[in-house]
């Protein structure tokens, strides 16, 4: 859809150092055939101007830009481009000798205000103030010069990740943000590198950093990255973030001021998602790494594990099952995942009060890529749930969880040594305990998680690590002190077994999963702590995830096991109910009483029968909106947000040339080992048009042989031992490559029976239709 918006530009900021932001609203790419001279602004000046009425469209544009002198970064004749990256707008400009990038904030003008004071769930009863202990904990440890001030750009040039844009969030929470969520984002702001032992004041001083153990970089990314002293200026890491960009960014940010010769020794990955390992090819590519020989790391079970530590690599620890669940998860399900994730996370939300404030884990997904590691090392667990590893010296206690947070996951413990000398345990518990109620279905699509396993992975861990004195997740900040560390272990495990044990009791009771997730409640001794409040996952969709892990999708009622889809429901509905104008009649009734979520029940029938009734669009769109504010999760209101920008006409996210998508299944490719190629193979295959074709041929590549044969719809491949092979190919890069030139036209690619497996290929649009009909 086509829209034309009048553009409201607001100058919200003037720093003669760091530039001018404003707020031009929406959050798509404007075409700017002209533009006159923007007000000249004096430093914290505000001041509020019209840029007029511009079409809409998917363009990518600059613009240059004389101002008068003014003292102000906006000098004569300098040129200021203006481009969009993932629907956001930016100004990259030079100043000062240095190239400036500044996010132009974004504020719509059809966001309405909230029309009521309900709030989902009721926000909880506190003083909003930046004094309370979560806040002295989140800015304890601080190294200061290391918070960010400007966005970390990606190898593409444009913005890898962006904290600045989220300046907005100060003071009270305002009518349009959930009090909860408002409190939390706040805390989640606060970002840099920061000393975690031996712990320090707000502010950590030169004598601290010099005798630091242990450290965080947090909000440099979703999630937070841990350096651990091994030995003299020889680091560990737990999770080195979402990608190389940030990933590094952080890493030179901690050389520059706690350690310039710090070299990598180890890098540890707690879990199979993206968050937590898409930073190590950065890392690995950069310099300052320890290759580590294998007498420099043991086990204590006496076995001798081969590790693999490839020239000029630094050793990769993770969980066991870890890279496979990492491909089936994260690639396989790529497409998937990664629609729904537009919507989960927000990024192309504008952010303000009436867009997105952060996700609750943290602040969004940052915009860059990086690849699947292959491990040097699944940490084996031969006749036990723990193994203890030495690197260079210093002893690691691992804790295999599978299955809960992630299908791979493990806890990590080690010890410091405090003023006394004397050990203090130090625990990371993975993603299993944040200081967040944790989704046991995440919107975005996964596993369904299990609540019970939750809940004894942490009961197992106050048993293995029965001391603990710090806290180090890998989102938000630590905790201190063994009471405070053993209350959160224990209220935590204990919300994660009530969620198991009472929707268990509720189905036994006869109530279906809509009706546990309207009457489910947390005790008050759980559900007042603000760690186990639902700012990520949320007491309705967690409560579904338990019904949905016992006993499926169904209901048991027989008049929900064989309805219509959504189109044909929809058909039926609007024309039963007296067509458009009168459902439309209904929900404008509805939205009057601020029945927000029966407006929207009426206005998407109408848009799955008539995606083009523009009244019906607006009207969910509004409705969506108002319920978004009302949310505690961060989450629910950015999928919220999303709908009803996508209603309006903005994409979440932006369409790919067909030859793109070739290029990036070639680059998923190169990562992979040979038979997850075939298996990544057998799903991007269209079934049916591969069951009128029958291929047999055996192929080779790098070392591995394997017989390939097209059957039934369905790509099969088993490793063999020959060594001839019909085709060869010397790497997985090289058979990318081959498959990458054929799927755009290449005729020189001769392999007829391997061409046969990829013309059947579905090259799949990544950004097909969510809030309205598919085609």
């Amino acid at each position: 859809m086509k829209n034309t918006q009048k553009i409201k530009g607001v100058i919200i900021q003037n720093d003669s150092t760091e530039g001018v932001w404003f707020n031009m609203s929406r959050a798509e790419t404007f075409l700017f055939d002209s533009l006159d001279k923007m007000p000249s602004v004096a430093s914290g000046e505000t001041k509020v101007f019209d840029l007029s009425t511009y079409d809409c469209g998917n363009y990518t544009w600059k613009v240059m830009i004389n101002y008068p002198s003014n003292g102000n970064p906006w000098l004569a004749g300098n040129e200021y481009y203006m481009y969009d990256k993932g629907s956001h707008l930016y100004a990259r400009y030079k100043y000062d000798g240095k190239v400036k990038l500044v996010y132009l904030g974004i504020e719509t003008e059809f966001s309405k205000p909230k029309e009521d004071d309900t709030y989902y769930p009721t926000p909880m009863t506190f003083v909003e103030d930046d004094n309370d202990s979560d806040f002295v904990d989140a800015n304890c440890g601080f190294i200061a010069g290391t918070n960010l001030t400007e966005a970390i750009e990606n190898s593409n040039n444009g913005v890898a990740w962006d904290m600045p844009s989220y300046s907005f969030l100060d003071g009270v929470s305002p009518k349009s943000v959930h009090k909860n969520l408002w409190r939390m984002e706040k805390l989640n702001n606060i970002n840099g590198i920061f000393q975690v032992w031996p712990m320090t004041g707000s502010n950590a001083t030169d004598n601290d950093i010099k005798s630091g153990e242990v450290f965080q970089a947090r909000s440099y990314d979703l999630s937070t990255m841990s350096i651990i002293k091994v030995d003299d200026h020889q680091w560990a890491l737990i999770d080195p973030l979402l990608g190389p960009d940030t990933a590094v960014a952080a890493w030179e940010t901690f050389k520059s001021k706690v350690d310039s010769e710090a070299k990598i020794c180890a890098i540890m990955i707690t879990h199979s998602h993206v968050d937590h390992y898409k930073g190590v090819s950065g890392l690995i590519a950069h310099e300052n790494l320890t290759k580590l020989t294998s007498s420099e790391i043991s086990f204590t079970d006496g076995q001798d594990y081969v590790i693999d530590v490839k020239e000029k690599r630094v050793v990769v620890i993770a969980p066991v099952g870890f890279y496979d669940e990492s491909i089936s998860e994260n690639l396989y399900l790529g497409n998937c995942m990664g629609r729904r994730a537009q919507y989960m996370y927000g990024s192309a939300l504008p952010r303000g009060i009436f867009g997105a404030v952060g996700s609750g884990l943290g602040k969004t997904v940052s915009n860059q890529v990086g690849d699947i590691p292959v491990p040097s090392l699944e940490i084996p667990f031969s006749n036990s749930d723990v193994q203890e590893i030495t690197i260079n010296g210093k002893k690691f206690v691992f804790q295999n969880v599978p299955g809960t947070e992630a299908p791979a996951e493990m806890h990590i413990g080690f010890k410091v040594k405090d003023s006394d000398d004397d050990d203090v345990q130090i625990l990371c518990p993975g993603e299993n305990v944040c200081h967040t109620m944790h989704n046991l279905l995440t919107p975005r699509g996964a596993k369904v998680r299990d609540a019970k396993a939750f809940g004894n992975a942490i009961d197992r861990a106050m048993e293995i690590y029965p001391n603990v004195q710090v806290l180090i997740g890998t989102h938000h900040w630590p905790t201190w002190g063994q009471d405070e560390c053993k209350k959160i272990l224990e209220k935590q495990r204990d919300m994660y077994y009530f969620f198991n044990n009472q929707v268990i009791h509720m189905l036994n009771s006869g109530y279906n999963m809509e009706e546990i997730a309207e009457k489910f409640t947390l005790p008050e001794s759980l559900g007042n702590e603000f760690y186990n409040r639902g700012y990520y996952g949320t007491m309705n969709h967690d409560t579904k995830a338990v019904v949905q892990r016992y006993i499926g999708w169904w209901d048991g009622n027989p008049a929900n096991y064989f309805k219509y889809p959504e189109e044909e429901v929809a058909k039926r509905f609007v024309s039963d109910m007296g067509g458009e104008d009168k459902v439309l009649s209904k929900a404008r009734d509805y939205y009057s009483k601020h029945d927000y979520r029966w407006t929207v029940e009426l206005t998407r029938n109408i848009v799955f029968a008539n995606p083009e009734n523009d009244e019906a669009r607006k009207l969910e769109a509004d409705a969506l909106e108002q319920l978004a504010y009302s949310f505690e999760g961060g989450t629910w209101r950015n999928i919220f947000l999303a709908g009803a920008y996508e209603l309006r006409g903005i994409p979440q996210g932006k369409s790919i040339d067909k030859g793109k998508i070739i290029l990036s299944i070639g680059k998923n490719m190169e990562s992979l080992t040979p038979k997850c190629i075939f298996e990544y193979l057998s799903i991007l295959i269209d079934g049916n048009k591969a069951s009128k074709y029958k291929v047999n041929m055996t192929c080779k590549i790098a070392n591995e042989s394997f017989s390939v044969y097209l059957k039934n719809g369905v790509l099969h491949s088993k490793a063999i031992t020959d060594t001839n092979c019909d085709f060869e190919f010397g790497s997985a890069a090289e058979f990318a490559d081959y498959f990458t030139k054929y799927m755009n036209g290449d005729s020189s690619a001769e392999n007829k029976e391997l061409n046969q497996i990829f013309d059947c290929v579905e090259i799949q649009n990544p950004q097909w239709n969510i809030i309205e009909p598919l085609s």
